[in-house]
């Protein structure tokens, strides 16, 4: 399969002195993860959104931070960008995102024609059929926490193991719940310090009055639904549900139990063996 043949367009594109901030709201615009930056012809580099999560939270204090109003998008791109030619084969594509790390690659032939995200290899990947179990492509750890944690033990897990989500168990040690660390920067939380504010009736004399005490959020508190694959399921429908649910990997059941995960990079790597010895 040819990557013209699943590659994304139009391909949106920013000055190299546009703000972070115009860049931003062109991605929001029109839901993209990527925007090119561009002098004419020549592709100067490229901004996405991992890019723009570390200008929002980089690490200073929010005081010392220059506003992204402010900020060229020149001097927080990633430049050298790979690219490659609409002929080229989707295991090329698969094979340089997961040597590179990298989400996306423009389609290029002495101009702009397209862009391949991971999404776009996923959606292949769940379209092609592939009848390879999703055990034979996990690798992720599983990290699980409990209902009752607080979001402080759950931050530390994620930093500890390096992880970016953790599946959330009950008192029976079944899985309910998944915490991302989008679950952890909604603007709720943010504002709240990481705290709930809980409120009720108390009753002195015959007087009713309202009264709110602050407690820390817990697991169950910001918890999503879970969404599981088996390890004896294929690769094409974890890709599928990777696809419906907006999700970067699924936990892997063995047995009924946390046995892994799976996520994009894996399925592409995957994809990147797969398809370059049958093609």
């Amino acid at each position: 399969m040819k990557i013209k043949n699943i590659m994304s367009s139009p391909v949106y594109i920013a000055a190299p002195d546009d703000t972070v901030a115009y860049v931003r709201n062109l991605m929001m615009k029109h839901k993209v993860g990527s925007i090119l930056v561009t002098d004419g012809p020549l592709i100067l580099g490229i901004f996405t959104k991992s890019d723009l999560k570390m200008k929002l939270f980089e690490g200073e204090a929010a005081w010392k931070r220059r506003p992204i109003d402010q900020i060229p998008v020149k001097s927080v791109m990633t430049a050298n960008v790979i690219t490659l030619s609409p002929n080229a084969q989707v295991f090329e594509a698969a094979k340089l995102m997961a040597e590179q790390k990298i989400d996306h690659i423009p389609i290029y032939n002495k101009e702009i024609l397209g862009i391949v995200s991971k999404t776009d290899l996923i959606r292949y990947a769940a379209e092609r059929g592939s009848e390879d179990s999703v055990g034979d492509a996990m690798s992720g750890k599983a990290v699980t926490v409990h209902t009752g944690h607080t979001l402080n033990h759950i931050i530390d897990e994620m930093e500890r193991n390096s992880v970016q989500k953790v599946i959330v168990m009950d008192n029976n040690e079944k899985a309910v719940g998944i915490v991302s660390v989008k679950d952890l920067s909604a603007n709720d939380l943010i504002d709240s310090g990481g705290k709930r504010n809980i409120r009720g009736n108390k009753k002195t004399s015959s007087k009713a009055y309202r009264f709110a005490i602050d407690v820390p959020f817990i697991a169950e508190d910001v918890m999503t639904n879970i969404i599981v694959a088996d390890v004896s399921e294929s690769i094409a429908s974890a890709a599928k549900k990777i696809i419906e649910n907006n999700v970067v990997s699924l936990p892997v059941t063995k047995n009924g139990k946390i046995a892994g995960m799976i996520s994009k990079d894996d399925i592409i790597k995957r994809l990147a063996e797969d398809c370059e010895i049958q093609e």
